[in-house]
């Protein structure tokens, strides 16, 4: 089995913790932070407060005429309580594309009033070495890009810092 391959992204905000926290306690605005070409659809719980044991539903068209269903569960949420300046929350992969996937979404309020929002994501291709060696350089590309799109989409959204 080949290692997990790492990612890790970081955006900073101008929008508050609670601004940005909000935004991220429903699937539904997955639609505004994946580029359209990947034609993105919530399928099952996208307007369902985020908590733990939540299944989401998605699925998406890296390429014209093929759908790819995924079946994320939110594993862990730690809201940003009280006198809290952060929080997170985790999601796997039940079902779908990858061998494994664990992603870390993590958010902390900065001295200037806005927001750090960072991800840590570790995941494997199916098929093992063998997978790794055929398409791994191209997934990888395709999870940068998406990271990459999301940071252009969130400070379009709430303002960089």
């Amino acid at each position: 089995m080949s290692q997990p391959q790492v990612i890790q992204s970081q955006v900073e905000l101008q929008e508050s913790l609670a601004e940005v926290w909000g935004f991220f306690q429903t699937a539904e605005n997955l639609t505004t932070l994946t580029p359209k070409s990947q034609k993105v659809r919530i399928e099952k719980g996208g307007d369902v407060p985020l908590h733990s044991g939540l299944e989401v539903g998605i699925s998406v068209s890296p390429f014209p005429g093929i759908r790819t269903g995924w079946l994320t569960v939110i594993e862990e949420v730690h809201p940003p309580t009280g006198s809290a300046a952060k929080g997170w929350f985790r999601d796997t992969q039940r079902k779908g594309p990858f061998a494994m996937w664990n992603h870390i979404h993590r958010f902390s309020a900065t001295e200037a009033g806005g927001t750090l929002v960072e991800d840590h994501l570790e995941y494997r291709v199916p098929m093992g070495q063998l997978g790794h060696w055929v398409a791994g350089w191209w997934v990888r590309k395709q999870i940068e890009g998406l990271f990459s799109h999301r940071t252009q989409a969130l400070i379009a959204h709430f303002g960089a810092a």
